[in-house]
């Protein structure tokens, strides 16, 4: 058990390394000027190792508002949580819901951009696995649940879920088209805060 642990610990850090490591190439260099073999040369690991974790550089963008933004919102929203078991659900959910235009200010302009387009752009065979790839997002609809007594609008938790989502997903898009003329994270802690408290009151 003890192996197997520490297996996939030193699984989940060889991709974090490999995902920071092309977060900051594209950062420097832009997507298009950086390839698979620089950002393992970049990050000390062999071309075996990329391949365990991504199927290519466009992978990266598609799975980094998948499973990278996962874990980086569990990691911080757990720290938060454990740190300050005292706070609201109201609270908790202003923070989740910071996080994820952190995480966008995290990855970068370029590398949100691409993710849109990507992931968009497999919602149109369909069906598309958007929700079913974001398991993180329970956190909220469970915080959100949790705020029911809370709530002064008269919407389900349902649209109450969207209504955020759709915030937060509306600030990115901006963002992108703006051709990043703001702070995604500044602005978004006005925009949230207002949002959510439209919602409930403490």
């Amino acid at each position: 058990m003890e192996k197997e642990k520490s297996r996939k610990e030193k699984a989940a850090e060889t991709k974090k390394k490999i995902f920071e490591t092309a977060v900051q190439l594209i950062k420097d260099k832009g997507y298009h000027h950086v390839t698979v073999s620089e950002i393992c040369k970049t990050s000390g690991l062999a071309k075996g190792s990329f391949y365990v974790h991504y199927k290519s550089k466009e992978d990266i963008v598609r799975e980094s508002y998948y499973a990278d933004m996962g874990k980086y919102i569990q990691d911080h929203y757990n720290t938060f949580k454990t740190a300050h078991p005292e706070t609201s659900p109201i609270e908790r959910i202003i923070f989740f819901l910071n996080l994820e235009l952190e995480f966008a200010q995290y990855a970068g302009y370029e590398i949100t951009c691409l993710a849109y387009t990507l992931n968009l752009g497999t919602c149109i065979p369909g069906p598309s696995e958007h929700f079913k790839k974001r398991p993180f997002s329970k956190i909220l609809y469970d915080e959100i649940e949790q705020s029911k007594s809370y709530s002064t609008a008269m919407f389900s938790c349902d649209e109450i879920y969207c209504y955020f989502e759709s915030i937060v997903r509306g600030l990115m898009a901006t963002w992108c088209f703006s051709n990043n003329s703001f702070n995604i994270a500044e602005y978004g802690r006005k925009y949230i805060a207002h949002s959510v408290y439209s919602i409930y009151q403490e």
